[in-house]
């Protein structure tokens, strides 16, 4: 709970700067070109989060990527405070919030659409269009690919799961069958 408490506080501090600068989407972006780069490069991640390394080769590494990602300078001046007051453990969860605010304002919603097989564009699209009209806001749909659901669909908006997959619907046949 105090890191969900800490990575807030360093999000809605962020997300303050980024409005007075009138880029804060652009620093959700930068932040998301750093968490894809974490997770992706181990080594860099166990160098950038470890308090082994020294401060100031963390802050020298953090500027050296930043030019090449085009990350802005608010975003670099953000991480090298997280790294001077030992955060970046919380850097995770600090993107997370970060995103989540920013859906706020923006009047926006995630969404992950788990399918049993590659769904085609216009398809996801359609869905996509449903989903916007049935909740009233911009959805961003992510879409997954799970081959154990046999077929259907299963949504996640939230922490609401609307689950039309064939595997739960065989799951509540067989339950039915055995009651009787």
């Amino acid at each position: 709970m105090i890191s969900l408490t800490l990575a807030r506080k360093y999000a809605r501090a962020l997300l303050d700067i980024g409005r007075q600068e009138g880029n804060y989407e652009v620093l959700g972006k930068d932040l998301q070109k750093i968490a894809d780069l974490l997770k992706e490069n181990r080594e860099l991640k166990g160098i950038l989060l470890s308090a082994a390394y020294p401060a100031a080769t963390r802050k020298a590494i953090v500027r050296a990527i930043g030019q090449p990602l085009g990350l802005s300078k608010s975003t670099v001046d953000f991480i090298e405070l997280l790294i001077d007051r030992e955060r970046m453990d919380h850097f995770a969860e600090i993107v997370r919030s970060y995103e989540s605010l920013c859906d706020g304002i923006c009047g926006r919603i995630r969404a992950t659409l788990v399918t049993a097989v590659g769904l085609p564009p216009e398809l996801v699209r359609l869905i996509k269009a449903q989903l916007e009209s049935k909740i009233g806001k911009e959805v961003v749909l992510s879409v997954e690919e799970n081959p154990s659901l046999i077929g259907g669909v299963l949504t996640r908006i939230g922490n609401v799961i609307y689950d039309g997959s064939l595997k739960t619907q065989l799951l509540r046949v067989k339950e039915s069958l055995s009651k009787e």
